[in-house]
């Protein structure tokens, strides 16, 4: 229901890569950050719902055996959870929540992901990766990897659309200049087209500056009814309207090679809202390769098909762009598992509370945002807005 959830607080530290630093010190700290953002004492926390660390088994029976509330001390926490979904488990997290504060399970929730990718050893690292998301019949046996996947996908549409080599990098490029502007991002250097041309081929036609890097990271919000949240917060974040689309577990057995169908649910989510794509003051798209965010331009109606790689190398996406998509910087950010979408999900508060610094969409009111879980496994996407409509 529309308006029924808000966001009343966050915290994050700097994605990176961390070997020094320990699970629970960034679990600490971005929590009580999230907390005292809100405004609240620790103890008025009455639910923790966290993202699955899927890479960590000791810290995933840790947190999902409820060790947060004792090691933050909240002595008014009722309930824990942890909740699985892959990039799409802070979503999931969310939805946890806004049926706990809305049934009177917990008044305010809070929500923490953490990854310390650094503190896995090579071995279990390619272990993990060469399973998570990987049909173990058709595709592991012939070692197909994410950004194998990836790069299959993106030469289809490369060969579909005409989208150029130049135009694909030009989503990395918008992306840095998002990140240089955000002191949690990981790579903050300027990028030209040309230098990540020139990078390290990895899975034609994809290269090192189009792919994931794997990153330490950890983040936290605190979520209450639409009902509490303007007595909690001067600027409460509101959930306005959500829709989902399941796509399939995996890349190869999918039948649609494109997602054209998955934006069906974002115009659910919007008419849900109440608003339209034009409403939208920033797209905050989701994406873990570059071809991804141009197929999800176009499936939404920004571009026509074949068009949205010349739309973002004209800037239009950038910052001062007439279009701010992915204000997170994406692939700058670097990856942090499954608990990705959690920054993103700070970042939509930030801009809507008017907290995001240098980065700041000015007068942003209603964003649109996604996420999908697996190699795309299935297609999220939520309205969220600084006031209800």
């Amino acid at each position: 229901m529309k308006g029924k959830l808000a966001i009343v607080g966050v915290g994050e530290v700097p994605t990176g890569w961390y070997p020094e630093r320990g699970d629970w010190e960034m679990i600490n700290t971005t929590c009580m950050e999230a907390i005292r953002d809100a405004g609240l004492d620790k103890n008025d926390i009455e639910g923790v719902i966290s993202v699955n660390p899927m890479a960590q088994p000791k810290l995933q029976s840790e947190i999902g055996f409820g060790k947060i509330p004792e090691e933050l001390g909240l002595k008014g926490c009722k309930d824990i959870c942890i909740v699985n979904a892959g990039g799409a488990t802070t979503t999931n997290c969310i939805r946890m929540a806004e049926h706990w504060v809305n049934s009177g399970i917990a008044k305010t929730v809070l929500i923490n992901h953490v990854t310390r990718h650094s503190g896995i050893t090579l071995a279990d690292a390619i272990n993990f990766f060469a399973t998570a998301g990987i049909d173990l019949q058709w595709e592991y046996p012939f070692g197909m990897s994410y950004n194998g996947v990836m790069a299959l996908q993106a030469t289809r549409y490369m060969h579909d659309t005409g989208t150029t080599p130049e135009q694909l990098a030009s989503v990395c490029v918008a992306n840095r200049k998002w990140a240089m502007l955000d002191p949690n991002a990981r790579f903050r250097k300027p990028l030209t087209i040309e230098q990540v041309l020139k990078s390290r081929m990895v899975s034609t036609p994809l290269h090192a500056f189009e792919c994931n890097v794997l990153s330490d990271g950890a983040a936290a919000m605190v979520v209450t009814s639409g009902e509490l949240a303007p007595q909690i917060s001067k600027t409460p974040v509101y959930k306005l309207g959500e829709d989902v689309l399941y796509l399939g577990a995996t890349a190869t057995q999918r039948k649609e090679r494109r997602m054209g169908r998955g934006p069906g649910a974002a115009q659910k989510a919007l008419a849900q809202a109440g608003l339209t794509l034009e409403d939208m003051d920033i797209l905050e798209i989701y994406f873990a390769y570059p071809h991804a965010f141009l197929m999800l331009l176009e499936a939404l109606g920004v571009c026509k098909p074949g068009e949205a790689g010349r739309f973002v190398m004209e800037g239009h996406t950038s910052p001062g762009g007439k279009l701010p998509c992915s204000t997170i910087g994406e692939l700058s950010r670097g990856h942090t598992g499954s608990g990705v979408s959690t920054a993103y999900y700070v970042e939509c508060a930030r801009q809507l509370m008017g907290k995001a610094g240098a980065r700041q969409v000015p007068n942003a009111r209603y964003l649109l945002t996604n996420a999908a879980g697996g190699s795309g496994m299935n297609m999220i996407w939520s309205v969220w807005g600084r006031d209800i409509p």
